[in-house]
């Protein structure tokens, strides 16, 4: 109690002083704009008491753990028998609660006490999260005993850790690892959720290390097998972090140079890192930073519609459509897609045929303003270059390789070249389910496959093997992400770590909106009631929505503002 006053007090002086430091008169003066990087928030951590009741010891030995992220588990220790102590291992596994009070279940007799908990994600020693779905308990189970100095104290328990969540999101900071794809040319980031102590050393040590299994083929990267820091610690000194790799680390120079940036764009995106120095056994892993990665790409500002049977675009203000000696949409034209070079796009025609046209290449030079244009004469010329039963809708991925499938209980999943020629890729995990969305990520190396196992939503991402010329090779077991999804109509990337899935408003107000970090949390917006299409650019504030009228709405604050009308079907690149 007296070293919680103590830390109360001494706060309480440190805010008074930096009140009495703000000048109230003088000139206004321009900062830097530079800002130091928070300092980490650090649970109290209180030790065991004499004469510490069993609920006291494992309800202090819970709250002390949440500290020993920052203090290597010392004090939580403390309750534990010296066997225990040695066995314990608090890294294995982090479950994260849904915030609250937690009750025990103490059976004295067996010298057990039990926790029901209500778990929100599970962490594993490498950071990556599991997220758990509504309702879902783990049973925390603790053996208790009496010490040599009768005092009771922990001796037996799992190994891992138990964080609130509100703590959780304190001690633990998001950190995404960068990786390349294939051909070496694009970032294809991994998101982790790492101790925000000590986080540089976290996430170099992780990078190291290398990407996750379910991704580990479809990436390259720069640090060879075996290759570990020298020094298990990354020392971020005037925003400076200087990595010390050990010498099985430095590869052939093009991993080298690779290595460093991956390090430079992974650890500069921390709080308080401006610069990264590399070095092997003293000296600098590359002489000159070189620049060979870049993001995925971003589409462009310019949107394919269809708009009154006819193939257009929308730059943001206006519309445009194909001239009337183009012809109209053949007959159950719907599922537009277009390619991130805006030459090519795809639809699917009745279900059962993905066709492609090159009517929009020329842009908007080459097409009519909506407003003039007269009607139709004929049906547009297109090329089929898929058919099957009930097909899912098309995707482009930036190679220009076209993405789909048949939907009821599929084989494969299906890309075909720029040259029409299809290629089947092997998905059996996909066996009895009903598929309904086909994405390939923007860097190429992922996918995103949404599908139905029952009455269950599944989102699932997997990796993309390719060649270095970007042609796919085969697609892997796949990571499922999201929880709690219901029924969705449709669903795209938002950015390269980020996918968005609208869900059917079943006539309710508004349709759930749900934006999935792949690796990360799960969070649920509103859509507009009749929205049965979703699009984005960048980010979950550029996602545009169709609805069932041919409204066309765009993120307003906390809202949809429309800004067309009258457009069956639109399509960002992808």
């Amino acid at each position: 109690m007296r070293l919680r006053i103590a830390a109360v007090c001494a706060g309480a002086a440190l805010a008074l002083g930096a009140c009495a430091s703000i000048p109230t008169s003088g000139p206004v003066n321009e900062g830097t704009g530079e800002v130091e990087g928070a300092e980490p928030f650090v649970p109290f951590a209180e030790g065991p008491q004499i004469g510490d009741s069993v609920n006291a010891i494992v309800s202090g030995f819970i709250q002390a753990t949440a500290a020993g992220f920052a203090s290597d588990f010392t004090v939580a220790r403390e309750y534990l028998t010296v066997p225990a102590r040695a066995d314990w291992d608090p890294l294995a596994e982090v479950t994260v609660y849904d915030s609250g009070a937690l009750t025990p279940d103490y059976d004295e007799d067996a010298g057990r006490v039990v926790y029901s908990v209500p778990v929100a994600a599970w962490i594993d020693d490498a950071g990556r999260m599991v997220e758990a779905q509504a309702g879902t308990q783990t049973q925390l189970e603790f053996q208790v005993s009496r010490d040599v100095g009768g005092e009771w104290r922990i001796s037996g328990l799992e190994d891992g850790s138990l964080l609130a969540e509100a703590t959780f999101n304190r001690v633990f900071l998001p950190v995404t690892l960068v990786f390349a794809s294939a051909d070496g040319s694009t970032v294809v980031p991994e998101l982790r959720w790492l101790p925000s102590t000590n986080v540089a050393t976290w996430a170099a040590r992780e990078l190291v290390e290398g990407p996750s299994p379910w991704l580990a083929n479809a990436v390259t990267t720069g640090f060879p097998a075996g290759s570990a820091l020298a020094v298990d610690s990354v020392v971020v000194t005037d925003g400076i972090a200087r990595v010390q790799l050990a010498s099985e680390s430095a590869g052939s120079p093009a991993e080298r140079a690779l290595a460093e940036q991956q390090l430079r764009l992974t650890l500069t995106a921390l709080p308080g890192v401006r610069e990264v120095e590399v070095t092997v056994a003293g000296v600098p892993l590359v002489s000159d930073p070189v620049e060979t990665l870049s993001r995925g790409p971003v589409p462009e500002g310019v949107a394919a519609v269809f708009i009154d049977d006819r193939l257009g675009l929308w730059d943001g203000e206006d519309l445009w459509v194909v001239r009337d000696g183009v012809g109209a949409l053949p007959a159950g034209a719907d599922a537009l897609a277009t390619s991130y070079t805006g030459t090519r796009v795809a639809f699917r025609v009745g279900g059962d045929r993905i066709v492609i046209s090159d009517a929009l290449a020329g842009g908007v030079d080459t097409l009519l303003a909506y407003d003039d244009a007269g009607r139709a004469r004929g049906t547009m010329e297109v090329a089929t270059v898929v058919e099957g039963p009930d097909l899912v809708a098309p995707a482009f991925d930036r190679y220009g390789w076209l993405w789909t499938a048949e939907s009821v209980d599929p084989e494969a999943v299906i890309a075909v070249s720029e040259d029409g020629d299809a290629m089947p890729l092997d998905a059996r995990w996909l066996a009895g389910r009903t598929v309904q969305q086909i994405v390939p990520s923007r860097d190429g190396a992922r996918v995103l496959v949404v599908s139905r196992s029952g009455a269950q939503t599944v989102a699932e991402v997997a990796e993309v093997v390719r060649s270095e010329t970007g042609e796919p090779l085969s697609i892997g077991e796949p990571l499922q992400i999201g929880a709690n999804i219901g029924t969705t109509v449709d669903a795209i990337w938002v950015d390269d770590l980020s996918v968005a899935l609208l869900g059917s408003s079943s006539g309710a107000e508004t349709a759930p909106l749900w934006i999935v970090a792949v690796g990360g949390r799960t969070t649920e917006d509103a859509a507009v009631s009749d929205a049965v299409a979703i699009s984005a650019r960048h980010g979950d504030r550029s996602i545009t929505l169709v609805s069932e009228d041919g409204t066309v709405r765009e993120r307003a604050g906390t809202g949809w503002s429309a800004v067309a009308s009258g457009v069956d079907e639109l399509a960002y690149a992808g």
